[in-house]
């Protein structure tokens, strides 16, 4: 009876071992997501040095013959991605406080959607007016490879706020005691908004 036991408890110990093999502390998770964007910051800044020294070597910027960028327009493009980055800081705290912040997830993915179409909007208008990434020389190719990786976080950003969507939506299963994912992908989210903000000034402002 007590062999029985034993063996009983070490396959106990043995499978919350797998268990914790299979799910690492929260804060494992935080350092992770935490050095991938400190790799992303340098990612970023070498692009926006580069197209510093690029554009201060260039005697006139823009080109003549191409459109200026649409300052008015982006800079309301921006305010839905910082309202976006609200509406995610909501859905924190509406899990702190035992809610589902559904709603809250859906209004992100709203407004990130909507960011990304008023980008792919600003394209095809200047595309239209004759800027490209092999028209304008380093003008065009700067600006659109810059906004095209930034673009790319962004949609990859909805789809991991997305996934939180439906995980609640369907499961629950964030909840105020098992936040990890949501925590990370909110780290993920803030950084991506910030980001633009500076390259919406450097790029539209300065």
């Amino acid at each position: 009876m007590s062999s029985a036991a034993c063996t009983i408890d070490h396959l106990s110990s043995s499978e919350s071992s797998h268990d914790a093999h299979e799910s690492p502390p929260a804060y494992v998770c935080k350092f992770g997501m935490i050095v991938f964007l400190l790799s992303e910051v340098m990612f970023f800044g070498g692009l926006i040095a580069g197209y510093i020294v690029l554009r201060m070597a260039s005697a006139q910027w823009p080109p003549a013959g191409f459109p200026a960028l649409p300052k008015l327009f982006t800079g309301c493009n921006t305010l839905v991605l910082i309202c976006s980055s609200l509406a995610f800081h909501m859905v924190e705290v509406s899990i702190k406080k035992g809610k589902t912040g559904r709603r809250w997830l859906f209004l992100t993915v709203l407004l990130g959607s909507l960011f990304l179409c008023g980008q792919a909007y600003e394209w095809t208008h200047l595309y239209h007016e004759g800027l490209w990434f092999h028209l304008g020389g380093i003008y065009g190719s700067s600006f659109f490879v810059m906004t095209g990786i930034h673009g790319a976080h962004v949609l990859i950003g909805v789809l991991l706020i997305t996934w939180c969507l439906l995980r609640q939506c369907l499961f629950q299963s964030i909840t105020i005691h098992r936040h990890a994912s949501l925590d990370n992908v909110g780290l993920y989210w803030h950084f991506v908004d910030v980001v633009w903000l500076i390259l919406y000034a450097v790029l539209y402002l300065l």
